[in-house]
């Protein structure tokens, strides 16, 4: 079942979102199983909303990836809503 993972990050930015996003290398080398990302302001903080084909692929990827690269920044895990997805229209 796809899983829409919403990150809330107290205090995020733009500009850290920008170096984390160059640190993954998710505009050369997307994670398996996602589907979509998008990122923007929200209060007190930053917003990542993204869409994976399951849970367990995003899981996959913060241990593998998002995990280790917040610990080399020095950064807090951010927190994490998890939403089940039934149906979805791309348009």
């Amino acid at each position: 079942m796809s899983v829409l993972v919403i990150a809330q990050v107290p205090g995020g930015t733009a500009d850290q979102d920008e170096a984390m996003v160059k640190t993954l290398g998710l505009g050369s080398n997307a994670p398996s199983g996602a589907r979509f990302r998008l990122a923007g302001p929200s209060e007190g903080g930053w917003r990542i909303v993204s869409l994976w084909d399951t849970r367990e692929a995003f899981d996959a990827f913060f241990s593998e990836r998002i995990r280790p690269a917040l610990e080399a920044a020095g950064r807090s895990v951010p927190e994490f809503d998890y939403w089940p997805i039934e149906s979805e229209f791309i348009y």
